[in-house]
């Protein structure tokens, strides 16, 4: 009896293709490492007894200039809400176009009110995580983006400033009061910076970075070869194809499997680029 006439055994191997598809997504969910935790890199933790308000019309921005290059995957603000204050705050991470923060957003996320102190100034940061991290690249600006949906005048939030003067060198504060249509220097008693902290993980963000042994620099997650941190960057390629389905995914881990340390690159040079074309 052939199978075509055999539903049981059609059903059977439908069932045997099902488990071994599950095997392979756990098998390549456990060669990639999870992301850690980022550093960090960037700061101004000077919080002074000033502020400013922010809302859905205020919007508050501090550009920075990231030192490390990697996933940016969490920022610290000192930021306080008001007595009534039940809107979610929103956080962006965002492009620097000429000099101010007008340019895409990178990453964002919505932090509950409840996450904030009641207070006009707060003496504590409040960490703020992104799930899909911001691509930052070292010695290049971004920005820190800040504002809420509509909240009333009087049941808003309020980010710390850091004292009079450039208290860090490496950005600027800025204030919008048309919901970000136009940006000016945070200014109002003199030059000012917000308060802030920007945490970076160290990851490779290209096939590139796993090359010429580019692979052993990285400790959060740390990679046993070349192939994996090949698999690592495809597998977290940021563009809706970062799971087993991704077909350069999926090349990598096949690979990297099979792939025997030599103390050096781990594989030879010609599997690694076919991986990365992959």
């Amino acid at each position: 009896m052939n199978e075509a006439r055999d539903p049981n055994r059609r059903r059977g191997n439908a069932r045997r293709l099902t488990v071994a598809t599950a095997v392979l997504v756990t098998a390549f969910t456990m060669l990639v490492p999870a992301a850690g935790a980022g550093t960090l890199d960037q700061s101004q933790p000077i919080i002074s007894n000033t502020a400013a308000f922010v809302s859905n019309q205020f919007f508050g921005a501090q550009t920075f200039t990231a030192a490390l290059g990697g996933r940016l995957d969490q920022v610290d603000v000192a930021i306080g809400k008001s007595s009534l204050a039940v809107q979610p705050l929103d956080v962006e991470i965002r492009a620097v176009a000429s000099g101010q923060p007008t340019g895409p957003v990178l990453a964002s996320a919505s932090a509950p009110a409840a996450s904030f102190p009641l207070a006009s100034f707060p003496s504590t940061f409040t960490a703020v995580t992104f799930t899909a991290p911001a691509v930052v690249a070292a010695g290049t600006q971004y920005a820190i983006v800040i504002k809420t949906a509509s909240c009333g005048f009087s049941n808003c939030f309020n980010w710390v400033t850091g004292p009079v003067g450039s208290s860090y060198a490496a950005g600027s504060g800025f204030q919008s009061s048309d919901s970000g249509a136009t940006w000016s220097p945070l200014n109002a008693f003199g030059s000012m910076d917000f308060t802030f902290k920007t945490y970076v993980a160290s990851v490779p963000t290209a096939v590139a970075d796993c090359k010429r042994g580019g692979w052993r620099t990285f400790t959060s997650p740390a990679f046993k070869n070349q192939g994996r941190c090949v698999a690592y960057v495809n597998h977290h390629d940021g563009v809706g194809r970062d799971d087993a389905k991704s077909p350069g995914a999926a090349k990598s881990a096949g690979s990297a499997d099979g792939a025997k340390s030599n103390g050096k690159s781990g594989e030879p040079h010609g599997a690694s680029d076919k991986k990365g074309r992959g």
